[in-house]
């Protein structure tokens, strides 16, 4: 399930044309990411009881999705959060399947890459649906 909502997240980011966006699963080197990318995934996941209706089975969640967004080496920090704002925030916010809110922002100099990167720490609600078996 916690795949399926990345994998859901990063084809969104995808539909509005937000490119280099990959699942914290993605192996890709940093170097293979391009210049500025943005690495989603999830921190905390928790359920509730399933509802069932006649055919379908729904499972309410809250999780925290962790959007971190690597800048250019020459970026700076009002450049990385105008991107942010720009391209980031709108898709996360105009997520239909769940609401989303803004729950911590950081911004660091990883040193390792010599860049910045942005962390956006979101809680996210929602409703899973799933077909149920017939047999």
């Amino acid at each position: 399930m916690l795949k399926d909502i990345l994998d859901s997240i990063v084809s969104k980011f995808t539909e509005k044309e937000v490119e280099n966006v990959y699942s914290a699963f993605d192996a890709y080197p940093v170097e293979k990411k391009g210049e500025l990318f943005t690495v989603v995934g999830i921190g905390a996941f928790e359920t509730a009881p399933s509802i069932y209706s006649q055919f379908t089975v729904y499972l309410p969640f809250k999780t925290e999705i962790e959007v971190n967004t690597t800048a250019k080496r020459d970026m700076s920090m009002v450049e990385l959060y105008n991107y942010y704002c720009n391209n980031i925030e709108p898709v996360i916010m105009d997520m239909a399947d769940m609401n989303c809110t803004v729950r911590k922002m950081a911004v660091r100099y990883d040193s390792n890459i010599q860049r910045l990167v942005m962390t956006v720490k979101f809680e996210a609600t929602g409703m899973s649906k799933m077909e149920r078996s017939t047999v």
